[in-house]
């Protein structure tokens, strides 16, 4: 005998008991987020070197080439900003970055251990707390240069 539970896959009893999920539906896994919390110049180095640990321990690392990449998208605008007199950063410099920030997260999307570096590392936040401030920009091309340094020194793949 075959029991209508409504369109619902509830597994368990004959009634429908468990998870009133609907047919065809995904159910996904809730994600545990972190809470985020803005780079120091005293606490980066140590940030970085913890990613890229946790990174390795879950065998997520990225090829080398594909961070070198990452980071040479921000080295020019690092060059460009260093040798500005403004602590505030340009309408261009920030459109530059806004820019940075949505090709971080098109690579994110294509490979799926670029979105775990992503998200570990924090760097869409990261960027977005950029502002207008050439302080917190230079901040984050040095915590990108110690991501990409202790990737090394973890032995990224080549």
């Amino acid at each position: 005998m075959a029991y209508n539970n409504g369109g619902y896959n509830g597994g368990g009893n004959r009634f429908g008991g468990g998870s009133y999920q609907k047919r065809g539906e995904i159910q996904q896994k809730a994600t545990v987020q972190t809470p985020h919390v803005k780079l120091t110049d005293q606490e980066y180095v140590d940030r970085a070197e913890n990613v890229i640990k946790k990174l390795d321990e879950e065998k997520k690392l990225l090829t080398t080439s594909k961070i070198r990449n990452l980071l040479s998208m921000i080295t020019s605008l690092y060059d460009e900003v260093r040798r500005s007199t403004s602590d505030k950063l340009s309408a261009e410099a920030m459109s530059q970055i806004q820019y940075i920030r949505l090709h971080f997260a098109y690579e994110a999307g294509r490979d799926k251990n670029v979105k775990a570096f992503v998200d570990e590392a924090d760097i869409l936040r990261h960027i977005k707390d950029i502002g207008d401030s050439k302080a917190q920009f230079m901040l984050f091309c040095r915590y990108m240069e110690a991501l990409v340094a202790y990737h090394r020194y973890h032995g990224g793949k080549e």
